[in-house]
């Protein structure tokens, strides 16, 4: 048997190494690298030129089995980075082409990563380079790198800043290769190409990072909002004077201390304090009634003020930031932001089960009436959308339906930078589709057309293995049906309005990954699958579904086995409300649903006593149904429902 698999080995090789020398000595649309070719570098390169080229050449060698040799002399056959090409002069900044020209390929790069993406770019062209996860990279091995004759890719990048915030876009690798370009999560180095990063706070800066209320309140507290009579720390007074003259100094103190002259962009936030306690003093409220009612006109017209300090301080690659946030979210009237401002739109109230531009849901159409009114007067808009139920966030939340969508949606309004929040604290709440999530977000801000069906598709395959195409049964079945039973899907709802199913397909879901679990390939793969199936389980339990029904009394053990899966799973906290620290630990697991286990901690005060009557209502369950008759009559009756499909394994 040894002898014929080395024989059969061996026939392989020579057919593969037959392939690449037919291919590259006869008529072909194929060019052929293979140990023949080099790499031609420029004579003088860059941080950022170097570290592309050692990855080209590495991830070659891990394809390949052996090294191109890297030149300056131009050889028959190379690749050539960053050597002089025509047409570079009209692409955008960070952008690059990639063109075959006879025996020779041409990788040229703009901007401090341009080269570096298109680095990463034809090895995942040409050689299926796909970095799916931190962990998980997928690179082919072969004899040769098969590119088609006529290839000529030009790529500009869509958006100038591109964030996301779920467990592997932290990773610079990953960043790199799917093009996140923020600093908010990741800094990278300036061999890199280094972020876009934001000088002094992501966000909600004011009072905290500027005017700080705990140094100012005291002894200025007319710095601070006018509401019902009184001064209050929640938020500044946008038209006093000195709170004026108090940020433009601190912005200037930070950008003396941190600004970075060769980075391509960076943003300092000037931005509100997460509440809705703006200042009505009479100052603010004349000001706002002038331009149209709203409470942004205060906001623009203060950080208008602040853009032109550190414009005339000489800071051209610095962008001033501020929300249209809940109450600044609607534009003003007679006045706009400075060029050198950033407005960044939030999406908070939106539904995520019907794209933005749908005309259906009362909110995104709000929503998108608020981007064309910004459109109008600002020319950088950046996003901040939303991409989790923070309420209950272990819960299944299929928005994977409006992921791409509404990132066109975006492109096709002037948007310039994206930020899509997610389980920013995954670390501690890690049972969903986090990683597919990051993936499809990071795919779409690279290039808001690509092929997402194809990416998911090879994702599943890679990170759940031969079983993900249930996985992508399960998805597809819960995206069309996503939503309470009105089909909206909020941010902040309970677990089980995010999805509205019939008992049947319900019944078809568990039986699909029953069939994901049988087809695992190993453990890490079974692993990734029974993490996500926790969020399913997690949103049957939390609506009586499934094996958590009423009717059957073996409920109250699936719910302890789903809470120590959910212990299991390293997870510490169930939402975003949740205090940091406060990390679960139920006293109530059998009688509770998995909604309100944050709130019954083990020693606190009437637990004890709710634990008693449940076990009375667990006994008098088993009786009222009789002894599980009744859910077991239920499932025979829904086995025989035709609309099921048997899992392709016996």
């Amino acid at each position: 048997m040894k002898k014929i698999l080395s024989i059969l080995l061996a026939l392989c090789m020579i057919f593969a190494t037959v392939q690449c020398v037919f291919a590259a000595d006869g008529e072909s649309d194929e060019i052929i690298i293979d140990s023949s070719w080099t790499i031609l570098i420029p004579e003088t390169y860059s941080q950022q030129e170097s570290y592309a080229i050692d990855t080209l050449q590495g991830k070659l060698h891990d394809v390949l089995g052996y090294y191109l040799p890297h030149s300056k002399t131009a050889a028959e056959k190379f690749i050539a980075i960053d050597i002089d090409y025509d047409g570079m002069a009209d692409i955008k900044d960070n952008g690059y082409v990639i063109k075959a020209d006879g025996n020779k390929v041409y990788i040229n790069g703009t901007g401090v990563r341009g080269t570096l993406y298109g680095v990463n770019r034809f090895l995942e062209e040409f050689c299926g380079y796909k970095v799916y996860t931190s962990k998980l990279t997928v690179l082919p091995k072969t004899d040769c790198v098969s590119v088609p004759a006529d290839t000529n890719i030009v790529y500009a990048p869509f958006f100038e800043y591109t964030e996301t915030d779920w467990r592997s876009p932290r990773d610079w690798n990953y960043s790199v290769a799917n093009g996140l370009t923020g600093g908010a999560y990741r800094r990278m180095p300036a061999y890199m190409g280094g972020t876009v990063n934001y000088l002094g706070g992501l966000c909600h800066t004011f009072t905290s990072t500027f005017c700080n209320a705990d140094k100012y309140f005291d002894s200025h507290p007319e710095y601070f909002a006018f509401r019902n009579g009184e001064r209050i720390k929640d938020q500044l007074c946008l038209t006093n004077p000195d709170t004026l003259e108090v940020v433009k100094s601190e912005v200037l103190d930070l950008l003396k201390a941190e600004h970075d002259p060769s980075a391509s962009l960076q943003i300092v936030s000037l931005t509100q304090a997460d509440n809705y306690n703006y200042c009505e003093c009479e100052n603010c409220k004349a000001f706002e009634k002038a331009h149209g009612g709203v409470q942004s006109a205060t906001m623009i017209n203060f950080v208008n003020q602040v853009a032109d300090a550190v414009k005339n301080a000489g800071y051209d690659n610095v962008g001033i930031d501020t929300f249209a946030y809940q109450y600044t979210r609607k534009a003003p009237k007679g006045i706009a932001p400075r060029d050198n401002m950033i407005v960044r739109l939030c999406t908070i109230e939106c539904c995520f089960s019907h794209a933005l531009d749908d005309p259906k849901c009362k909110e995104n159409v709000e929503l998108m009436k608020d981007l064309d009114d910004w459109s109008k007067i600002c020319n950088r808009i950046y996003v901040w959308d939303y991409t989790t139920n923070y309420a209950h966030t272990c819960c299944l939340f299929p928005d994977f339906g409006v992921i791409q969508k509404n990132i066109q949606i975006f492109y096709e309004h002037n948007v310039k930078g994206v930020y899509e929040e997610g389980n920013y604290y995954i670390e501690e709440c890690d049972t969903e589709f986090g990683e597919l999530r990051a993936y499809m977000l990071s795919k779409c801000m690279q290039n808001p057309y690509c092929d997402l069906d194809k990416e998911i598709d090879g994702f599943l395959e890679a990170y759940y293995g031969k079983g993900g195409k249930y996985i992508r049964n399960i998805l597809d079945i819960c995206t069309e049906n996503a939503g309470d039973k009105s089909g909206h899907l909020k941010i902040y709802q309970d677990s089980k309005d995010n999805l509205h199913l019939k008992a049947y397909q319900i019944a078809q879901i568990d039986k699909y990954w029953e069939s994901a679990k049988h087809f695992a390939q190993n453990d890490t793969q079974l692993k990734n699958i029974e993490r996500s199936e926790i969020s399913w389980r997690y949103w049957k339990a939390s609506g009586n579904r499934g094996e958590f029904s009423l009717i059957n009394p073996k409920r109250f053990d699936e719910l302890e086995k789903l809470y120590a899966d959910v212990v299991a799973s390293g997870t510490k906290r169930l939402s975003e409300g949740q205090e940091w620290g406060d990390y679960l630990d139920c006293g109530l697991i059998r009688y509770a649903k998995p909604d309100d286990w944050k709130f019954y901690e083990v020693d606190e005060f009437g637990t004890k006593e709710l634990n008693n009557l449940g076990k009375i209502w667990e006994a008098a369950t088993k009786v009222l149904t009789a002894f599980g008759g009744f859910y077991k009559l239920f499932r025979a009756v829904q086995s025989i429902n035709p609309k099921i499909v048997d899992p392709e394994y016996s």
